[in-house]
């Protein structure tokens, strides 16, 4: 399984990632984002989970940026530490 995306001028897909390709990244106490990144080649996708303590789902695209590095947040009860734990 890949992601990909299409150019809007060319109508191009290229694929930013795979499963297999996946790295966690808990995230640390100096305020950085736990996140999963996917990577194809030279490109790069970073997924950057927020936490929902309002039970709010959002998925955000942040676009390119540096060139090859696609930037997203997905904000869900499940980014919060134990935030989908078994009770």
């Amino acid at each position: 399984m890949s992601c990909c995306i299409v150019t809007v001028s060319t109508g191009v897909p290229y694929n930013l990632g795979t499963q297999e390709s996946a790295v966690w990244s808990p995230g640390s106490d100096s305020g950085e984002d736990a996140s999963v990144t996917y990577s194809a080649g030279e490109r790069k996708t970073i997924v950057r989970l927020l936490c929902s303590t309002s039970g709010e789902t959002h998925f955000e695209v942040v676009g390119e940026g540096p060139v090859g590095v696609y930037n997203f947040f997905l904000t869900h009860k499940c980014a919060c530490w134990n935030g989908c734990g078994s009770k």
